[in-house]
């Protein structure tokens, strides 16, 4: 068999000299032919070509679970091994002794005198073909004990493996010297959570341990009886060995069947001290088992009291009551801060929009501008300011926010960080607006064009009726208003800004006196000039500038009159009126198309 015993015997570590072979024929003439003598030198070297003993009882050098685990694993992987070479050992034994036997039978009627032991020997061989067919069948009973075994030790080394991270605890949330009340019951459900967290993943742990506990109980009552079987078995080899050394045969036959009753003997005393060594083991595994419910249970007990203690104290009382202590706690030592520090930012708040509007007011006016007229700087200086104002009102709300939240135990480190990845955000995604409000945050300061100004902005002309950080708003004379963003203004082209000219173009005939005609215009342009009602729009009086073009049917002059800001068209209009009358009470002719017919006569 494969006991789970010691190293074999000396007898069992190298098979027999050929010469031996032939001498194990069981005649001593010539009467037996070759097929008996090397069917008997077959099994002669069958039954001396023994595999090596392996033995479970091996003890691990460290007591650690995971290095018993894996020595246990290893034993059973020898062991299974061995036993299948012993299975094969055993196949080769009924194998050659059933060959010899039937070779001794068919040479039965030539042994002559000898034909009794030759009979005896036949039987000893089909015994000896049973008991290697019955231990075949034990060995198989071993090897799926074994499979068994170390199919559950391979799931449990594998837990095992994961087990020291799941059965960590938790790292504890860090500690400040001082926690409110609030705090502290927050941090002490964490604790709880991580205990009840700990005590269930080793809870696991007993579980899968009881487990393979069970499932090694099982096997080791299959290996026990698998070893007694054996050791029958052993005995039966022992019994049947000893009768045919004791029967009258040839010397080297046996010999043969001494040495098999020699190991037989050795075989039978290690199975025996295997035996007691498997109840042993099974006795142990009993006690395991005990000592994993025990533990299985306390964790369960631990795990119940547990989740009492965090339901009782996860409930609304408790969190209204540390929420109220936490509250009187900061009103009678921490809420003094709070208030010092929103008095300081509203002063420095009020100091620094006074600084703000001061400064840019000191800005506006050093721009270029009418220093006489100051409507377009009051409004300048209001848009600038309410835009810086904005800005830090903005600033110190978000400080004094940041105040009171650090007073009242909020770790702020995480929120500035967010703000800051949220502000890269919003600049990345509003490029537009950024560009809208620097743009027109120039406008203002250099003070390009005002409201009420006639401006020309993208193709668009008209009155400026609203001018903001990010937009201008200007309204044609027919009444469309247009909003333009100041990103967008690349040119402006300002109608009313400092002076303007007021010029007229008009075409006289080809036969009238240019002479009389510039005569005429200046009269007119003096005239004008100390008219009352025209005289405060006007800075100097309109005059003859000169030919400007030959035209098909007329000669065009300009006539031009530097005049107050935004007063060019009307006095345009005026000095047409003025100048058409004068023309023609001179009898200048202010020709029209005219169209010339000849006509032939025959």
């Amino acid at each position: 068999g494969a006991p789970d015993a010691v190293a074999p015997s000396a007898h069992e570590a190298a098979p027999a000299p050929a010469p031996a072979l032939a001498a194990a024929a069981p005649a001593a003439d010539d009467k037996f032919g070759p097929e008996v003598i090397e069917a008997a030198a077959q099994w002669q070297a069958a039954v001396r070509k023994k595999p090596k003993l392996v033995s479970l009882d091996v003890d691990p050098t460290d007591t650690g679970l995971q290095a018993m685990l894996q020595t246990r694993l290893k034993a059973l992987g020898d062991k299974t091994f061995s036993n299948r070479e012993w299975k094969n050992y055993w196949i080769r034994q009924a194998e050659t002794a059933a060959t010899l036997a039937a070779a001794l039978d068919g040479a039965a009627d030539s042994a002559g005198s000898e034909r009794a032991a030759v009979d005896a020997m036949v039987a000893g061989l089909g015994s000896w073909v049973r008991l290697a067919k019955a231990k075949q069948a034990n060995q198989d009973v071993y090897l799926k004990a074994i499979e068994t075994e170390r199919d559950a030790i391979g799931d449990r080394l594998e837990g095992t493996l994961d087990a020291p991270d799941a059965v960590k605890e938790a790292p504890a949330a860090p500690r400040r010297d001082e926690l409110n009340p609030y705090e502290e019951r927050q941090q002490g459900l964490l604790d709880l959570q991580a205990r009840i967290a700990a005590q269930k993943a080793k809870r696991i742990l007993a579980q899968s341990d009881l487990l393979l506990i069970e499932q090694q109980m099982n096997t080791e009552g299959i290996l026990l009886e698998a070893l007694v079987k054996d050791a029958e078995l052993a005995r039966t080899e022992r019994d049947i060995a000893r009768g045919e050394a004791e029967s009258k045969s040839r010397v080297a036959w046996l010999e043969i069947w001494r040495e098999v009753v020699a190991a037989a003997d050795d075989k039978v005393t290690a199975l025996e001290q295997e035996a007691e060594h498997g109840a042993a083991r099974k006795r142990a595994r009993g006690v395991e088992a005990g000592l994993a419910r025990s533990q299985i249970k306390f964790r369960d007990e631990r795990i119940a009291e547990l989740e009492a203690r965090y339901e009782a104290d996860s409930g609304a009382r408790t969190l209204g009551r540390a929420a109220w202590q936490t509250f009187l706690n900061w009103l009678t030592y921490d809420s003094w801060r709070i208030l010092i520090g929103l008095i300081l930012v509203w002063i420095g708040l009020r100091v620094t929009l006074r600084l703000v509007r001061k400064g840019i007011a000191m800005v506006v006016n050093r721009a270029e501008g009418d220093p006489d007229d100051t409507s377009d700087d009051d409004h300048r200086v209001l848009t600038l300011a309410a835009v810086f104002q904005s800005v830090v009102r903005i600033c110190l709300y978000g400080i004094a926010l940041l105040i009171a939240l650090d007073q009242i135990g909020v770790n702020t480190a995480p929120l500035l960080g967010s703000v800051a990845i949220l502000g890269l955000a919003i600049s990345f995604g509003s490029q537009n607006l950024v560009r809208d409000v620097v743009n027109g945050f120039f406008i203002l300061l250099e003070n390009q064009y005002a409201v009420g100004e006639i401006v020309t902005v993208g193709g668009n002309t008209g009155a400026v009726e609203r001018i903001t950080i990010r937009s201008t708003w200007i309204r044609e004379p027919n009444g469309n208003l247009h909003v333009i963003p100041n990103g967008s203004i690349a040119t402006v082209t300002n109608q009313t800004r400092d002076w303007c000219r007021a010029i007229v173009h008009v075409g006289v005939a080809y036969d009238a006196d240019l002479a009389q005609v510039e005569a005429v215009v200046n009269r007119v342009g003096g005239e004008m000039f100390a008219d009352e009602a025209w005289k405060p729009t006007l800075e100097e009086a309109p005059e003859w500038v000169g030919v400007t073009e030959l035209g098909d049917s007329s000669v065009v002059f300009r006539c031009w009159a530097k005049v107050t800001v935004g007063n060019q068209w009307a006095v345009g209009r005026e000095l047409n009126r003025r100048l058409k009358l004068a023309f023609d009470a001179e009898g200048i002719e202010i020709p029209f198309p005219q169209r010339v017919v000849w006509s032939r006569s025959e």
